[in-house]
């Protein structure tokens, strides 16, 4: 079967060209680094890896991330020129050959690697320019260098082997394939077969009596090896490699053939250096070429093609020479597009297509707004234009409608009047009516079914023709209501016109919906369901009892027979525009819609839109115009728009079946990239501290298939549980997220909304600020637990030693009212009052007594107050002092206030002073012998007031020695009681007093005995 198959292939001289291929072309201007693209592979995740002059490319659908020697990602790169791709699938490893040596990319990791850090005994690798990397074999690699010969790798074994490394054949190796479980390589003229040998090989040489111009690439297809010439063409070898008979040539109109590739269909892929791409077909004989079009994007960017890959969807990728990249897509191109092309003087002669009819017998005509009328050959695709149909002026060159009577003459509407076409004679006739404003600007007509007359429309109004004398006919002025409000235009102004087998008219109309007219009993009737939903009503199509009518506001379904609306469809429900052009019924029942935003596929039963075809889906315009589709006998659907015209049989629609998970590209905290130890696609969890709260999530779907309509959806669980569409947005944002466990989901869907059956997940979590710790948070309720025992320990022990001082205070001021008066004074002062008693010294007697009960009562004033003025104790001494004067008159005092001090504003402790002005007078002045003094001085230093009480007396030196039984006693308890209190003073109210008492005669500035007692308070 081969062999007749190859005799086909071999003897059959007649090779056609079919229709053409067409490309979607990624350039610099796309993000490509560089625009010649040498070598190109596919890994395991499904990005895209082109090799070019400048920088190895990552492509995600999206966009391409370039791996430059001099960026930190790309910094183990030998050369910025790529010249070589492999993805190893076995290893999950990219090789990468450069023109100055070879490295390896790792996706897991998102690295690159040296070949020796991997493979060191490949070390001779590491500086070899690399033209070729080829597996046929697991473990087992071929690389082809400029001029270095051939090199085989054994990465089981870590043996590396070279051939052809000689100095005549070093740089003469081109190309090498797996054919017939062979390894056949390619020298500059020559074939080699490489035979096992051990662990090795040896070349042997194949039709050595053949010298083939020099080869530029080999390929294994069909069961035969082809060989692609630099400058001889393409040739191939279909029986046995050893006889040179078996050397064929095909023509394939190229001489510079540089790669192959095979499609999913077994067609073959030939890349040309200068005449474009060509797909063979070896089974029918028939040729495809893709040679560049300045007036069409959808041909490859230059005609020089570089390599050829085919991708796990079988989408062809080509890499050109100075265009960058042409991608084929099968399932892209599937809606053919009829359109002008400058340079073709047979092809649609405008863009601006308003109206396609199609005769009885077959032939096709097209109305435009700018050429009028033209003829067209579908099966060609080759227009003829007919020149009087716009022969008037510019502004009559617009074909809104076209009829067809029984004589097979063509009727058109135009802005310019009413046309005939006499189809035998190619002859354009004028009908027109100057003194009829309804025999201008007409937008629609119809053929009446049981009349021989035309029913047109106008701008102005509708009218009647009649074929049989060429006369116009106007309606009846009373037809109109009047209480049908249509703005500016008339009620009949339309864009379409349907008769029913009734002979009712029904219209659609640009001011009152759907309009029902009966002409023959002039009977007029708005379709008020339809005009509340819409007052534009473009095109209808009549489906049974319902009528599809195409408005501004979406489909309305409309049941004529029961005059109600079954169901209204908007089919771009999330876009601004609501508008639908025309609608047509397939072959399968679906329904058809066209749109500003391209063509809509509707169920019959549900009445869902089932897809959305765009430019995405291949249409090469989105926007159609009114009325303007038709359905052909075989199944071709045909919609006219300001593009040209979109024709396509919906039963030979190809829909796209893969569906891969889609992948995370990108990771950004706080608009930065975040630096990872891997690759993002990789990633399983992702931990961030808490003020890395702004996240950004880029990703991609590696599905290349009419790319632009893949759809994204995603959510945050932990955030909302609820999925966000984001349709063609390949990011997500979150801001402010707080601290948290989550877990981002993603999937993704095809062109044609078929969603990934897998969900890529990775876990976030934001771990929260210390202080938010649950660690911190026991600790701080321990430590505020403890600080509120502490505290409340401390208060009541405060409150206790408050209420401690508050009794030793009352104590002490109790023992001061004692100590000041003591028994002794008492009892010598009641003896004093005696004797004055029984001397008859009545007056004295009067006098010390009355003293003496004023400075009990001045004493037990103080006792009950905290402090008293300085005026207010000097006052207290001086009654002290003149009872004690009373008693002894051998002694003088003084009482002193040093200048600039107010002794009524400041204040003092009561009862300290008395005691010790009495030890003065008692144990100083009354055992001395002469003159006897007492000096009492209040004075304030360095915001202190001190009060001084001086005498010149024995001196407490010699008061200790003398020891006067009870008086020593009572000596003692008196200073005692004062320090006691003082501490009281300075506990509780923090007024740092002192007291210090001094014998004088240890003071170098004072002459003569005595005793100095210094009281301090702090103010």
């Amino acid at each position: 079967m081969r062999f007749i198959l190859l005799l086909f292939i071999l003897y059959v001289p007649a090779i056609s060209y079919g229709q053409s291929l067409y490309f979607e072309n990624y350039s610099s201007q796309q993000g490509l680094s560089q625009n010649s693209c040498y070598s190109i592979a596919q890994d395991a995740d499904g990005f895209m890896w082109i090799g070019t002059q400048d920088g190895l490319n990552r492509y995600d659908g999206k966009e391409f991330k370039v791996y430059w020697p001099g960026t930190k990602i790309g910094k183990k790169l030998p050369s910025n020129y790529i010249s070589a791709l492999y993805f190893d699938s076995e290893k999950n490893l990219l090789w990468i050959g450069t023109i100055e040596g070879m490295c390896l990319y790792h996706p897991l990791g998102d690295s690159l690697a040296l070949v020796t850090e991997l493979f060191p005994f490949a070390s001779a690798l590491s500086n070899a320019g690399v033209k070729k990397i080829l597996s046929f074999k697991k473990n087992e690699y071929w690389v082809i260098t400029f001029n270095k010969g051939l090199f085989f790798i054994n990465t089981k074994t870590k043996t590396l082997q070279s051939f052809f490394d000689n100095s005549v054949y070093h740089n003469q190796v081109t190309a090498i394939t797996f054919h017939e479980n062979k390894v056949i390589v390619s020298l500059m003229h020559n074939l080699f077969h490489m035979v096992p040998s051990g662990s090795g090989f040896i070349p042997e040489a194949l039709l050595p009596q053949h010298r083939f111009a020099e080869i530029k690439e080999l390929y294994s297809f069909n069961g035969s090896l082809w060989i692609g010439t630099l400058t001889a063409g393409c040739f191939y070898i279909s029986d046995s490699l050893t006889a040179a008979a078996s050397v064929r040539r095909l023509e394939t109109g190229a001489e510079g053939i540089g790669c192959f590739t095979t499609d999913n269909e077994g067609t073959l892929w030939i890349g040309s250096r200068g005449k474009g791409i060509i797909r063979y077909d070896p089974v029918k004989q028939t040729f495809q070429r893709a040679i560049h079009s300045t007036y069409d994007n959808r041909t490859p960017g230059k005609n020089f093609v570089l390599s050829l890959f085919k991708d796990r969807q079988g989408i062809i990728w080509c890499g050109l020479s100075g265009s960058g990249l042409a991608k084929h897509d099968p399932l892209k191109y599937q809606f053919t597009s009829i359109n002008n092309e400058p340079v073709n003087n047979s092809s649609l002669p405008d863009n601006m297509v308003i109206d396609i009819f199609k005769t009885r017998d077959s032939f096709y005509y097209v109305g435009t707004q700018n050429n009028g009328i033209t003829e067209w050959n579908p099966k060609k695709n080759e227009f003829i234009i007919y020149p009087a149909s716009h022969a008037n002026s510019a502004t009559d060159n617009i074909i809104y409608d076209i009829a067809e009577d029984e004589k097979n003459n063509l009727w058109i509407a135009s802005w310019g009047g009413l046309m005939q076409f006499e189809r035998k004679a190619k002859k354009i006739i004028h009908h027109k009516n100057e003194n009829l404003i309804a025999s201008k600007k007409l937008y629609a007509l119809v053929k009446l079914k049981n009349a021989d007359s035309l029913f047109i429309a106008s701008e102005a109004g509708p009218v009647f023709y009649s074929l049989k004398d060429k006369s116009w006919k106007p309606c009846p002025a009373d037809l109109l209501p009047s209480n049908i409000n249509i703005g500016r235009y008339n009620l009949f102004t339309c864009r379409y016109i349907y008769e029913d087998n009734n002979n009712i008219l029904w219209i659609c109309t640009v001011g009152a919906g759907l309009v029902k007219y009966d002409y023959r009993n002039h009977k007029v009737q708005v379709i008020e369901p339809v005009r509340k939903i819409s007052t534009y009503a473009r095109h209808l199509l009549r489906d049974g009892p319902l009528f599809w009518i195409a408005t501004d506001k979406g489909v309305v379904l409309y049941n004529f027979e029961t005059n109600e609306i079954k169901r209204h469809i908007i089919p771009n429900a999330f876009a601004g525009s609501k508008v639908c052009y025309a609608v047509q019924k397939d072959k399968q029942g679906f329904f058809w819609v066209s749109t500003n935003m391209g063509l809509y596929k509707i169920n019959p039963v549900s009445y869902n839109v089932e897809k959305n075809y765009n430019l995405g889906n291949g249409l090469s315009f989105l926007e159609y115009n009114t009325a303007c589709t038709l359905a052909d006998d075989d199944g071709t659907l045909m919609f006219g728009g300001i593009g040209g015209i979109t024709t396509f049989n919906p039963a030979l629609l190809k829909e796209n079946t893969y569906s891969p998970a889609p992948l995370i590209t990108d990771i950004r905290i706080n608009d930065k990239s975040v630096e990872l130890s891997g690759s993002p696609s990789h990633l399983e969890k992702l931990s961030l501290t808490y003020n890395e709260n702004f996240i950004t999530l880029q990703f991609a779907v590696n599905n290349f298939s009419n790319h632009l309509n893949n759809q994204f959806s995603y959510r945050l669980q932990g955030l909302t549980n609820n999925w966000t569409n984001a349709g063609n947005r390949n990011f997500a944002t979150y801001t402010s997220l707080p601290p948290g466990n989550y877990s981002f989901e993603l999937r993704s869907a095809n062109s044609d909304g078929k969603w990934s059956t897998e969900v890529t997940m990775l876990t976030i979590v934001i771990h929260p600020p210390w202080w938010q710790t649950w660690l911190f948070r026991a600790s701080l309720i321990l430590l505020v637990t403890g600080l509120i025992v502490y505290f409340l320990k401390r208060r009541i022990k405060t409150i206790r030693r408050d209420t401690a001082l508050k009794l030793q205070f009352a104590e002490l001021e109790i023992k001061g009212l004692h100590a000041q008066m003591n028994p002794h004074f008492i009892f010598n002062s009641l003896n004093s009052i005696k004797e004055m008693i029984l001397e008859d010294q009545k007056q004295n007697a009067s006098r010390y007594l009355s003293k003496f009960a004023q400075l009990i009562r001045t004493n037990l004033e103080q006792s009950r107050q905290a402090f008293v003025t300085v005026r207010q104790c000097i006052d207290h001494l001086e009654q002290y002092l003149q009872m004690e004067k009373l008693r002894f008159d051998s002694f003088s005092y003084s009482i002193e206030v040093e200048g600039g001090m107010s002794p009524d504003e400041i204040n003092m402790a009561p009862m300290l002073i008395q005691p010790l002005v009495e030890n003065a007078i008692w144990h100083g002045l009354r055992n001395k012998n002469g003159d006897k003094q007492l000096r009492v001085l209040f004075y304030i230093k360095d915001s202190q007031l001190f009060c001084e009480i001086e005498d010149n007396g024995i001196g407490i030196l010699q008061s200790k020695e003398t020891k006067f039984g009870t008086q020593a006693t009572h000596r003692s308890v008196g200073i005692i009681n004062i320090r006691e209190r003082l501490a009281v003073l300075n506990e509780k109210y923090k007024m740092n007093c002192s007291l210090q008492i001094i014998d004088k005669s240890t003071l170098p500035e004072k002459r003569g005995t005595g005793t100095i007692a210094i009281l301090q308070f702090t103010l």
